[in-house]
């Protein structure tokens, strides 16, 4: 039996492939779900999105790219 976080994980991989994506276990609480464009990777500051779950993750993602 997997994390059910990998399918989710890998669903927003596949969604946002313009953009990696990741999840921190955090040591207590929720694991946070984060962003950054492949292209920013190198940017300072980095410029990440972070979010307390993937669907909040694919909302800020949604947002992002509408700008």
């Amino acid at each position: 039996m997997g994390n059910p976080n990998d399918d989710a994980l890998a669903q927003l991989r596949h969604e946002w492939a313009r953009w990696e994506v990741w999840v921190v276990y955090n040591v207590i609480g929720p694991p946070t779900w984060c962003a950054r464009r492949y292209e920013d990777r190198d940017a300072v500051p980095a410029r990440v999105l972070n979010a307390d779950s993937a669907e909040h993750l694919a909302e800020a993602l949604e947002e992002a790219t509408s700008r």
